[in-house]
């Protein structure tokens, strides 16, 4: 979810935002080694939530921020700007544990025609040699929203690098489906229609010294539907050594991705069952 900006706020620390949605383009398709099945012993979990606290709880704050404002937007255009965006709160109607072992990032509508939304990340960080996945179901397919499962850094500004496993426009105009930035700007991408429905589905992606593979419903043997081989696109940074990212989760409403909600069914929901790393 690039976003070219500046600083949004979280509850705890802060949160940089990378650059520009980019005009999804397909690249040449990939080649080179699939990464290789873990075998026996289900591979130890480096980090996870399932989300399992009390019914109208804030998720665990040991691993995750709740964001308190959208971030700002350079060079906006209508949707963008901060009197048409949808803002994110911190409160526990729009970011809460469900009971269920849910977490739900919900998006409303108020009296005064503005929209609140959610969003979470991790200060846990993880570096190449990692699988990652959460199971995600969206009930928020809908004008206006902008739902996105997402791996970010924010270490140099001019270097930047982000992993969409997931996204969603409510725009009307944009394919859902997976990308990969190589930097901040949105300049250096490479990215792939894929459907998104409102079924639940795990979002995977195994990122190795060969590269990024991308699951939908993993299972063994099942081959990736998105392949971006090291160093494929240019100012490539997840090969650098020392490079980590961490996770995040967001609903947003209206922005360039989520267009116009005015026509939009509200209230709308994002649910994720668990995030795994190992």
């Amino acid at each position: 979810m690039m976003l070219m900006s500046g600083l949004g706020l979280l509850s705890a620390g802060a949160l940089a935002a990378p650059s520009a949605q980019a005009s999804p383009t397909r690249p040449q398709a990939p080649r080179g080694p699939l990464p290789a099945e873990p075998a026996g012993a289900a591979p130890a979990l480096l980090f996870f939530d399932e989300f399992d606290g009390e019914a109208g709880s804030a998720p665990d704050p040991a691993k995750w921020q709740v964001a308190t404002a959208r971030e700002t937007i350079k060079n906006p255009v209508f949707w963008d700007r901060p009197e048409n965006m949808g803002q994110y709160r911190d409160d526990r109607n729009h970011v809460f544990v469900d009971g269920n072992s849910n977490l739900v990032i919900r998006a409303t509508r108020n009296d005064d025609g503005k929209y609140v939304s959610g969003k979470v990340q991790s200060p846990w960080r993880g570096g190449i040699g990692t699988t990652w996945e959460a199971r995600i179901k969206l009930n928020c397919l809908t004008a206006g929203c902008w739902p996105a499962w997402w791996l970010s850094n924010n270490d140099d500004p001019k270097v930047g690098g982000e992993i969409d496993l997931m996204e969603w426009y409510g725009n009307g105009e944009w394919p859902s489906g997976t990308t990969v930035h190589a930097n901040p700007w949105g300049t250096s991408y490479a990215t792939h229609p894929y459907p998104v429905d409102s079924d639940w589905h795990t979002w995977r992606v195994t990122w190795n010294e060969q590269g990024l593979y991308f699951w939908q419903d993993y299972a063994p043997g099942k081959k990736p539907y998105f392949e971006v081989p090291a160093f494929s696109i240019e100012e490539w940074p997840f090969n650098n050594p020392g490079y980590t990212m961490f996770p995040v989760l967001n609903l947003a409403v209206a922005g360039s991705g989520g267009g116009d909600p005015a026509g939009g069914d509200y209230p709308a929901e994002m649910l994720v069952d668990w995030v795994r790393v190992f």
